[in-house]
């Protein structure tokens, strides 16, 4: 149904932050047909059929998150105090642990999290990563999605060996082409498709290889975790190896590749990454989690294209778009550092750019798609709404969203997720986590402690 919203303020986060005060966005079909200021937008518009009255609420892109592992919402509660040994210390052994089932059920959870929080595209890749599809698709939300693959033995590497298995190896290219030729172009183009690897320490260059292949062959982009203190491990595995040489040199450091977290750097990786045209995939709320900071400004000063990502088990951007502004001001030691419109379009259109996406989505206008999302502003600590975008980026939270929209179908609607039984996929996710847990415990003997 063709949908007008008037009388909002609306953030479009153009190229020149147009904001139209009062303002109104008309969607036909799967796009946005018109925008600007509400009186001219409603007389060139009296045949829209439904009506959405936007006084006192923001209108404002889709968040899009450039990285995500849903299924590990399994780790809320375990991991955040335990930093780097999380790691090896849960998300390894876990995925040894967790059923399929039960990552398509704490996926589901994620996915109508971040959905109800105004993310309206994602990149998701994780072990098992086509369990999620489905819902991802039926639920209506955007994402690229991939298994994110490695070859190494794992049972060896607790025992303190690296080995590179040819049968695992074939197993993880198999499952991520079957997913990458499954979903890249469906749903309307709304689901896509990325070829992604866990790290360079946990991945042969014969998979590397194989993955980039098949990413060449689609026409999609590739990702993986770098620059995130593995140096001494790859140096070892692969032959005294850089870990941007090794990435580079196997197709997966380049224009069509996102490097994930890149906040341990060694000499000389700043402009290894610039030179290489790859994008960064900053995940500002998780690493700070972990006492990391990545050289975000840096990078960017070098010409490297950087967009955020929620990463494992929050769910509120809000949260991510302002830890952006705080870790930035804490290494710079500079409280003018990022400013809050350039937060904001870091979480919108500058992640689109990342993802490839930034013609279709990442803004407010006429003929991209109906990715959008609708703050009440009415609320405690949103009044009063003196300047709307900084109000939004420093005391906006998910709970403060009152509509979702992508790809002009209203999927969240006076703040609860359309078509899904929230209180049902609560209870049933929650079980799945419970088991889980239950089995990692009789098999590990307890849970990580603090240190």
């Amino acid at each position: 149904m063709d949908t007008i919203i008037t009388n909002a303020t609306v953030i479009t986060v153009d190229g020149s932050g147009t904001i139209y005060q009062p303002g109104a966005v008309v969607v036909r079909g799967d796009r946005i047909a018109d925008i600007g200021p509400s009186a001219e937008v409603e007389a060139r518009n009296p045949d829209v059929a439904k009506r959405i009255d936007g006084r006192g609420r923001v209108v404002l892109p889709g968040f899009v998150s450039v990285h995500n592992h849903l299924g590990y919402s399994v780790f809320r509660g375990r991991a955040e105090d335990i930093g780097h040994d999380a790691v090896m210390g849960l998300y390894v052994p876990m995925s040894t642990i967790l059923a399929r089932e039960e990552r398509a059920l704490l996926a589901a959870l994620s996915t109508a999290e971040l959905l109800r929080g105004g993310v309206t595209t994602v990149l998701q890749m994780e072990e098992d990563a086509d369990v999620s599809a489905a819902f991802v698709e039926e639920i209506g939300m955007r994402a690229a999605l991939g298994i994110m693959a490695s070859d190494i033995d794992v049972a060896a590497l607790k025992q303190g060996r690296i080995v590179f298995d040819e049968a695992i190896r074939a197993a993880q290219i198999a499952q991520s082409t079957r997913l990458a030729e499954e979903v890249h172009g469906r749903a309307n183009g709304r689901l896509t498709a990325v070829m992604a690897a866990n790290t360079a320490s946990t991945s042969s260059p014969e998979l590397l290889r194989a993955l980039r292949d098949v990413a060449d062959r689609l026409g999609v982009p590739v990702s993986m975790h770098i620059g995130i203190g593995e140096a001494p491990d790859v140096k070892a595995v692969h032959s005294g190896a850089g870990v941007f040489d090794f990435c580079r040199d196997n197709g997966f450091l380049d224009e069509r590749a996102i490097a994930v977290h890149c906040y341990q750097l060694e000499d000389g990786d700043v402009e290894r990454l610039a030179l290489s045209g790859a994008a960064l995939a900053h995940c500002p709320l998780m690493n700070q989690f972990r006492g990391a900071i990545a050289p975000a400004e840096t990078l960017r000063e070098h010409g490297v294209r950087v967009g955020l990502g929620i990463d494992n088990y929050f769910s509120d951007h809000f949260e991510v778009i302002r830890s952006r502004i705080a870790v930035a001001r804490i290494r710079a030691n500079d409280p003018s550092v990022v400013q809050s419109m350039d937060a904001l379009a870091d979480a919108t259109i500058r992640s689109a750019e990342v993802m490839g996406m930034a013609d279709q989505i990442g803004s407010l206008e006429i003929g991209k798609k109906a990715d959008l999302q609708i703050v009440d502003a009415r609320r405690y600590g949103l009044a009063p709404l003196n300047d709307p975008v900084r109000t939004l980026v420093y005391h906006g939270h998910g709970k403060d969203i009152e509509t979702v929209m992508v790809d002009g179908r209203i999927v969240v609607e006076d703040g609860r997720v359309t078509g899904v039984d929230e209180t049902a996929l609560i209870d049933e996710a929650a079980r799945a986590g419970e088991a889980a847990w239950a089995r990692f415990k009789d098999a590990h003997g307890s849970y990580v402690a603090p240190h």
